[in-house]
């Protein structure tokens, strides 16, 4: 119901459409104005700019402001005038005229219906102390000459960007859309209308499509193995073009909030792909519809974006384009299936270029697998990071702790010989190791979350000694603390139908970039620490940050979210608490909650909920 409002405002801003017609808006803020007018006054990096060829009749100009006011432009500037004759090869006459000048821009459609123009109005001079001063007219005379005619030939050009989009929208919605018509799209798409606003000018983008003809709908076959084969590799498109959008997003701002959501929504996207290709749904469409979900989920965030500095897209309108592309996508989508809205992936690809230029990559795919530390450095992981063994120290405390759990005494042979993770390489549970296998994990549970508090300093002092628990429950409910499954002969990596391995049950095509998906099967220690960042990525920078500990519950809470988002993804972080989670999910949550109770209080789980036990 949300994204149908938000389209509803798209669709019906203006006054009633035709068939096929859809307005989309894209903002001219103020400092990209303020940059249009500095260009024209050939201000320079100071901010300061001198009119005028004769030194002794000339304007510096600095110290500008520009702001909206009404339906125009307000422009302010510090104005020094000189004034005078040049004797014996040396100016004369009166001191510089000190004050500001002042003049108002009314932003009107060129034409051609692709520019934005400014039609100024009369310049107003005025000093600090308001009066006109000797030198007032003369002033007067020389800005008018020197500023006025620089002012009108200021414009927002949205040529280009409108090229790049009319040819998006023709590249998704496929040839028969434009047949018959005797305008190219490129010429039917034009600037309909201009809204000033308090960031900026905001002209409404018209375009108008044509629905293809009616025909009889057949149902669709099963896809063959070559069709889903390229279904697929869409999919792989779809996350590549998503993870080089979201990471040049993020990269514009210094903001760590705003960084956090971007990586979630490029999260969910993943989950989201993993959950879609273990479906065979002919009448489905899931590229289409994660497109429209994240779609509507990064416009927010890409507002805020707009407000703040962001460099490398403010030129010639990148961000600003890449929306309209986005929300004319969104747009022709709303008007109904008869227009056959298609996301291929040449029209990722377009779309992409209207934020990246000539920075996009020819294909996204394949997906590059490999860790990159300049993506996990960006999201707050940290690079370089390795699972490191305890000391000695350390180890004797973790084996004289188990001790006080009676039963989880690390066994003194294996403890003499290797390391937990050594141990469990290649083991699988069986009746008859069950116990000795339960206690190395134990161990290896303790030891990375030992571990990973030692070496951060994230975690509130308060939430410590929570981690273990946490990551002790993870385990249990994600594989019943397997790392590999089948026979003892021939042990295979325990592998969900969606793709996640090993013992956190971590997913490599949401994870990839940042953890090494090789490692993540071959070793136990790599995946359980792997987990424990990923828990406590989702506690300290989604759960704690958005405030879940502030609900009832407190602390609780941030258990909870932890696991729903881990489990999930960043979208099901509050699923715990809402009244419309699905009783599936539901049930995954109370059974988690259950085990961590358990492991808080020192005890396991009853064994009988993952194992056979007994003769």
């Amino acid at each position: 119901m949300k994204r149908i409002g938000w389209l509803l405002c798209i669709l019906y801003s203006s006054s009633a459409f035709s068939a096929g017609e859809v307005e989309i808006p894209l903002l001219a803020e103020t400092t990209h104005l303020q940059s249009a007018i500095s260009r024209v006054l050939e201000f320079d990096e100071n901010g300061k700019a001198t009119l005028g060829q004769d030194p002794c009749n000339r304007v510096d100009l600095s110290d500008m402001k520009v702001a909206t006011a009404d339906t125009q432009l307000s422009v302010d500037m510090a104005v020094a005038a000189t004034t005078g004759v040049r004797v014996f090869g040396t100016c004369r006459g009166l001191t510089p005229w000190q004050g500001r000048l002042a003049l108002k821009l009314t932003p009107q459609v060129t034409a051609s219906g692709l520019a934005i123009e400014f039609v100024p109005a009369a310049i107003e001079l005025s000093r600090p102390d308001s009066s006109p001063g000797i030198l007032s007219k003369p002033v007067q005379l020389i800005a008018d000459a020197l500023v006025l005619p620089r002012m009108k030939r200021v414009k927002i050009d949205l040529a280009g960007p409108l090229n790049e989009l009319d040819g998006l929208i023709e590249q998704l919605l496929g040839p028969n859309s434009t047949q018959g018509i005797e305008q190219s799209l490129v010429q039917r798409t034009h600037i309909a209308r201009l809204q000033t606003e308090e960031d900026g000018v905001r002209a409404w983008l018209a375009f108008q499509v044509r629905a293809s003809e009616p025909s009889v709908e057949k149902p669709e076959p099963v896809l063959d193995v070559n069709e889903v084969a390229q279904w697929q590799t869409l999919e792989d498109e779809f996350d590549g073009f998503l993870t080089t959008i979201i990471s040049t997003l993020a990269e514009s701002t210094n903001s760590h909030d705003l960084r956090m959501e971007l990586l979630a929504i490029l999260l969910d996207a993943r989950y989201a792909i993993a959950e879609a290709l273990t479906v065979d749904n002919p009448e489905s469409d899931p590229v289409r519809d994660l497109f429209l979900t994240t779609w509507e989920r990064l416009r927010p965030l890409m507002n805020e974006l707009e407000g703040l500095e962001t460099p490398g897209l403010e030129v010639d309108y990148r961000l600003a384009a890449f929306i309209a592309g986005g929300d004319a996508l969104l747009a022709l989508d709303a008007l109904g299936p008869e227009y056959g809205l298609e996301i291929t992936r040449d029209g990722l690809r377009r779309l992409a270029r209207l934020l990246l230029a000539g920075t996009a990559p020819p294909t996204f795919t394949p997906l590059p697998l490999e860790v990159d530390e300049e993506f996990r450095d960006l999201f707050g992981f940290d690079t370089g990071k390795k699972s490191i063994s305890p000391s000695t120290e350390l180890s004797q405390h973790i084996i004289d702790s188990f001790g006080l759990l009676g039963g989880w005494l690390l066994p003194a042979a294996y403890a003499a010989t290797m390391s937990p993770a050594e141990a469990l390489k290649g083991l699988v549970p069986q009746r008859d190791n069950l116990n000795d296998y339960l206690d190395l994990v134990a161990s290896l549970l303790q030891e990375q979350s030992s571990t990973w508090l030692a070496q951060n300093k994230k975690m509130p002092d308060r939430l410590a000694d929570r981690l273990d628990p946490l990551v002790r429950a993870t385990a249990w409910k994600e594989s019943c603390w397997r790392q590999f499954a089948g026979s003892s002969k021939d042990p295979q990596v325990l592998r969900s139908a969606v793709g996640a391995v090993g013992m956190m049950q971590i997913n490599g095509r949401v994870w990839r970039k940042v953890y090494d998906l090789d490692r993540l099967v071959d070793e136990v220690d790599y995946n359980v620490n792997a987990g424990i960042d990923i828990l406590t990525h989702y506690m300290i920078d989604y759960a704690i940050r958005r405030g879940e500990h502030e609900q009832p519950g407190g602390d609780d809470n941030l258990i909870k979210a932890s696991y729903a988002a881990y489990n999930g993804g960043p979208g099901q972080l509050a699923r715990y608490r809402r009244d419309d989670t699905p009783a599936r999910l539901k049930s995954i949550d109370n059974t988690f909650w259950s085990y961590y109770t358990s492991f808080n209080s020192g005890q396991l789980p009853d064994v009988s909920t993952c194992y056979v036990v007994g003769n």
